[in-house]
């Protein structure tokens, strides 16, 4: 059976639960934050307990890896979505910056999240983080361009 990860499903809430727990297991969280990659992820043994929970499909680990990596750089929660805190009045994530991550295809995601999550001073809506990145495609870059654009200053042509 496959995964179901949005705002109101179980699994969410389960990634939720895990995420809040590793503010007792620094260890873990730590383990977790050296990773740097979705496969050395894989090799964590908190990984490899949460699928035995969750029990993804095969081609779902990787995807789950990237959402479990990037879950340990969360310090702190938000109800704003991702592309919303990215924006602003300077925006926090520049505007090409912003452009490249859209341009990223899943393999070269991790690394690129891990610094916008330090951007925003380790905070995220965890259900919009967790489906974003398990997600990560046209549906989602496009909803994040409709958060991010219209909540951003336009730049004075020169």
């Amino acid at each position: 059976m496959s995964l179901t990860l949005n705002k109101e499903s179980h699994t969410t809430e389960i990634l939720i639960q895990w995420w809040q727990g590793l503010e007792n297991n620094k260890g873990t969280r730590a383990e977790l934050r050296r990773c740097t990659s979705p496969d050395k992820v894989m090799f964590q043994p908190a990984f490899q307990r949460l699928c035995q929970r969750l029990k993804p499909e095969p081609q779902e680990q990787r995807q789950l890896a990237s959402v479990v990596g990037l879950l340990a750089h969360v310090r702190y929660t938000t109800g704003q979505k991702l592309a919303y805190q990215m924006a602003g009045n300077p925006p926090v994530v520049s505007e090409l910056r912003f452009r490249r991550l859209l341009q990223r295809d899943r393999t070269d995601l991790y690394g690129a999240m891990i610094r916008i999550l330090r951007m925003l001073d380790h905070r995220a809506n965890l259900p919009d983080l967790i489906s974003s990145v398990f997600y990560w495609g046209d549906k989602v870059r496009k909803d994040w361009a409709f958060d991010y654009f219209p909540n951003t200053p336009e730049k004075a042509a020169g």
